[in-house]
């Protein structure tokens, strides 16, 4: 009777909560072992060593122009020469994780800068297009910093220059004014529900459970260093041979020792004095043995629960999985990561990028393209993650393998979910025959199944 959900919008509950939570997410990614551990795992998943595109323009010559093009792009796609394009991918799902949404300029350079295509990217931290600037500019509203025009399109975000916590840092004295850039040139990468304009940190819901958690260990190692920990006391008595005023010079002795405190933190081999007549009682610790690990399990199992990641690669403990049971939770863990991978990172980045590289490297003559070969056709194109590990190579394969040879699945689709492209792995293939016929070579394929005639040897490797 006492749940009183609010009832406000999704983007005031973003205005009203999203300012901490930002500043508590990047705090749990700087300095709690857990949450450090969650975004690596996201980086990892989500990119790995980098989504890579790959051109379906049905002109061969355009399409091998592309690839060849975009490899020597890649390199230099970053404005602030820190990544090639695929560390780009990293940086923004490490911002989309910490700051809940990321931005991406798309910054048109000059010929003269010598790029193979004159485009760079420049990632743009999410407090840099404010959450309480709602200025209308002309007749275009604008809400958190995002002005749309008059049927709801996005046209323009309002920036500040640089980072505003770092104002004042020897920097420009304009770094508070605000520019408008066109929407054209912005990738917004978020995940949130329809209506709202602005993203959560994915590490919200285990923020509090993260924090206190990092808490308790700190409280739980410093108890199991006081039990271990031997303290000394002593404790002078007045007698007949020492006057008050004796023993009052030796405690200002004893105090002078301690610079002044009459008090020390007990650490291992600490001796303590005592006033006369003081007596010291100790807080009765207690070992938990067992009870620390049962707790510890339970709250990070809540933890990998609440942010779909696997509790064993969030934890490291792999105590209570084998191969069935963590092959079952991996397979949930790759469409969840393939969903993000396609619905967001490729749709709200890697497409919007991809298109207007495109486009820069037509117009700036980097890439010549037959008068038949249409705009649509010239962009057409897919993204390809990195491949998933095998779990078990060969069970894996050969069940991939006994997929293709059903009709189930083609080859060249096995190909692209593995992240490769079946043209270049044919013209490889005819490479390597080619060389080994002429170099007089053993033409004997490999085995990828066990001996027929052992059949213990199901499960060896070839």
């Amino acid at each position: 009777g006492g749940w009183r959900p609010t009832g406000a919008g999704p983007n005031a509950i973003v205005a009203a909560t999203a300012p901490e939570m930002v500043r508590r997410s990047r705090d749990l990614a700087r300095n709690n072992l857990h949450g450090r551990r969650a975004l690596s795992l996201y980086k990892t998943h989500l990119v790995g060593t980098g989504i890579k595109p790959r051109s379906l323009c049905r002109d061969e010559a355009v399409r091998e122009a592309i690839h060849t093009l975009w490899e020597r792009w890649v390199p230099y796609a970053d404005a602030d020469g820190a990544f090639d394009f695929y560390g780009l991918q990293t940086a923004v799902v490490g911002e989309l994780v910490e700051g809940g949404e990321s931005f991406a300029r798309l910054r048109p350079r000059r010929p003269a800068d010598g790029l193979p295509v004159p485009l760079q990217i420049q990632v743009i931290p999410t407090e840099q297009v404010p959450l309480d600037y709602a200025v209308p500019n002309g007749g275009n509203p604008v809400l958190q910093g995002i002005e749309r025009d008059a049927i709801g399109r996005r046209v323009g975000y309002w920036m500040y220059r640089q980072h505003p916590g770092d104002v004042g840092l020897g920097t420009a004295t304009d770094a508070w004014q605000l520019s408008r850039v066109d929407a054209a040139d912005v990738c917004h990468v978020r995940v949130a529900p329809p209506g709202q304009l602005r993203g959560l940190p994915w590490l919200s819901v285990a923020i509090a459970t993260l924090y206190q958690l990092g808490e308790w260990k700190d409280a739980a190692l410093l108890r199991k260093q006081l039990i271990a920990s031997l303290v000394g006391f002593v404790r002078r008595a007045l007698t007949q041979d020492v006057s008050h005023e004796e023993m009052a010079k030796m405690w200002q002795d004893v105090q002078k020792g301690l610079y002044g405190e009459p008090t020390a933190t007990l650490e291992p081999g600490t001796v303590q004095y005592l006033m006369p007549g003081e007596d010291i009682e100790f807080t009765q610790w207690q070992e938990v043995a067992g009870q620390d690990e049962v707790f510890e399990r339970t709250q990070l199992r809540s933890v990998a629960s609440g942010l779909d990641l696997i509790y064993e690669e969030l934890s490291g403990d792999w105590s209570d999985v084998n191969d069935r049971t963590f092959r079952a939770q991996f397979n949930t863990l790759k469409r969840r990561m393939r969903q993000l991978q396609h619905q967001h990172i490729c749709h709200q980045f890697n497409r919007v990028v991809y298109e207007r590289w495109i486009d820069a490297a037509v117009a700036s003559g980097a890439l010549r393209v037959p008068a038949g070969v249409g705009d649509a056709d010239l962009k057409n194109h897919e993204w390809r993650p990195e491949r998933w590990e095998y779990i078990n190579p060969k069970q894996d394969i050969e069940a991939e393998a006994a997929e293709v040879e059903a009709g189930f699945e083609s080859r060249s689709g096995k190909i692209a979910e593995r992240g490769g492209d079946a043209e270049i792995i044919d013209a490889q293939r005819k490479a390597d025959q080619e060389r080994e016929r002429r170099l007089e070579l053993s033409q004997g394929k490999p085995r990828i199944s066990g001996d027929p005639a052992d059949p213990r040897s199901q499960d060896a490797y070839p």
